[in-house]
């Protein structure tokens, strides 16, 4: 694991765009194995619980309209495709070129069907691939800052309330921290 992981939830990190993460004790890289004798959580770490964990539960709340889009769209591009198979299909049985009808209708059965392939369905895995990626990344952060606490033998247990329509503003956080 990264040792600038750690760093990011003690105090003592200082950050430059030249050397990037260092120790403000030592003034040098950080250099350990396992964990950091000299960490000190207590700011940067209320901070960084309650924003991962905060981001966590909001695409947790995303999970069902994603999949939800995700097979209402499929459900519409595949019976489009239905739709335009039937229409040109039935186009072929009574085949009468010429008629501006015919044109028409055919074109239309063509549209339904390239419509479905073209713009439907990337609406439909559009919705889910963005879930499922946006997930992946704050499950790996949740993870590492879970990971990152047991070495120091940190629990918190959290509690989080979304008063209103997802406003950052309207969060009730109830964080308890225990150290060992």
């Amino acid at each position: 694991m990264d040792v600038t992981k750690h760093c990011k939830l003690c105090d003592y990190q200082k950050i430059d765009f030249k050397t990037g993460t260092y120790c403000g004790l030592t003034n040098r890289k950080p250099e350990f194995h396992g964990k950091c004798v000299n960490a000190k959580f207590d700011n940067k770490l209320e901070y960084e619980i309650n924003s991962i964990n905060v981001e966590y539960e909001n695409i947790l709340k995303t999970k069902w309209r994603a999949y939800i889009y995700f097979i209402t769209f499929l459900i519409i591009g595949t019976i489009s495709i239905i739709a335009g198979c039937y229409i040109g299909w039935i186009l072929f049985e009574n085949w009468n070129y010429g008629h501006k009808f015919d044109r028409y209708t055919g074109s239309a059965a063509v549209m339904l069907i390239l419509g479905s392939i073209l713009f439907i369905f990337p609406i439909a895995t559009n919705y889910l691939s963005h879930y499922l990626n946006n997930f992946k990344l704050i499950k790996v952060k949740k993870e590492n800052l879970d990971t990152i606490l047991s070495l120091y033998g940190i629990k918190y247990d959290i509690d989080i309330n979304f008063l209103k329509n997802n406003s950052d503003d309207d969060i009730e956080i109830d964080l308890k921290i225990t150290r060992k």
